[in-house]
């Protein structure tokens, strides 16, 4: 990944890829399994790192393709379980197929189960970020750096966790921001993908993917305090890019867009569209009937003319483009790209 860096002072260290790697051994029984990077030279030394996850359980449209691609480099994986079965809104989720999944994903009994009461209709993103943050704290302690992919998102390239952290210890910054795509409607053949209003690449970016554990969350999945922002300059005209770095900013340029993380969002079916709308932070922000039937279900015949599609997030996303649905945007993505 060759980076330029933006948004602060310090200059960021340097790294040449074209190093020859020094594969890592294999950790003894007891011992902190260690990313692997392909940053890794003979010429450096290392501390090793134990890396964690949690997963909230309450979509399953995704969760075993998405679960799947970073398990492997997990140490630890924590479920935030609500004791009443019900989401932040107060509304039934889908609890025991969420947990059916993880636990049918989870081969080396890593998981763990942290019990709590999320629930605040009123205010359901406080109660969001409440379970967010109960589970990083249930991680304190246990590993070093955090990931936290929601059920929907898909990571085409695993290996680019261990990079990013690399980039973050370099830069003793505490939190990395990863872009992603966006896919709004799917049919058996096709996929709408977000893109600008002139068919550039569109990225957003909902919050921190990468973490430390001791790190408070302040809405959702952003954060408090210096976080790094990587970028592709592909979707240099996105809303988040375009705009000058936040104050506690640090935006890399060079990220490839291919490596953005597939946010299935909105592409899935009507029956789990109204699951998503209904128990959502955001649920009390737009109305899901109107904007359902006269935005998202017409998109197949109206795609073309469609302007402004977020549901309450005005500019956000700026219009539509119509892809085939293979590759990293298909229905089984793993399958269809070897991962």
């Amino acid at each position: 990944m060759s980076i330029a860096y933006r948004g602060a002072p310090r200059r960021m260290s340097s790294v040449n890829a074209s190093c020859i790697a020094v594969p890592a051994p294999a950790p003894a029984r007891g011992q902190a399994r260690r990313v692997p990077s392909r940053y890794d030279h003979a010429v450096t030394t290392f501390t090793p790192r134990r890396l964690g996850a949690y997963v909230l359980p309450g979509d399953p449209t995704w969760l075993g393709e998405t679960l799947g691609q970073y398990y492997p480099l997990l140490d630890d994986l924590v479920v935030p379980v609500p004791r009443s079965g019900v989401g932040w809104s107060g509304k039934p989720i889908l609890l025991d197929e969420c947990l059916g999944i993880i636990r049918a994903a989870d081969d080396r009994g890593i998981l763990r189960v942290v019990e709590g009461d999320w629930i605040d209709p009123e205010h359901p993103l406080a109660a969001d970020t409440a379970q967010r943050q109960a589970a990083l704290r249930s991680l304190r302690g246990h590993v070093d750096w955090v990931l936290q992919f929601d059920g929907d998102e898909f990571l085409p390239r695993p290996a680019v966790i261990a990079e990013l952290i690399d980039l973050a210890e370099a830069q003793e910054v505490d939190a990395v921001e990863i872009p992603m795509r966006v896919l709004y409607r799917r049919t058996k053949r096709h996929v709408w993908e977000v893109v600008e209003s002139g068919g550039e690449t569109h990225h957003e970016y909902p919050g921190s993917i990468i973490l430390r554990p001791e790190v408070n969350l302040v809405s959702a999945r952003r954060t408090a305090g210096p976080f790094i922002r990587v970028a592709s300059d592909d979707a240099v005209r996105s809303l988040q890019l375009a705009r000058p770095p936040e104050p506690d900013e640090r935006r890399v340029r060079g990220f490839s867009a291919d490596d953005a993380i597939v946010h299935n969002s909105w592409a899935r079916s009507s029956a789990s569209i109204r699951r998503k709308a209904t128990g959502w932070g955001h649920a009390r922000q737009f109305s899901f009937a109107r904007y359902f039937w006269l935005r998202w279900w017409p998109t197949p015949v109206m795609w073309w003319s469609q302007r402004d599609v977020h549901p309450f997030s005005g500019g956000l996303w700026p219009r539509l483009r119509r892809i085939p649905s293979r590759g990293a945007v298909a229905d089984s993505p793993s399958r269809e790209i070897g991962g």
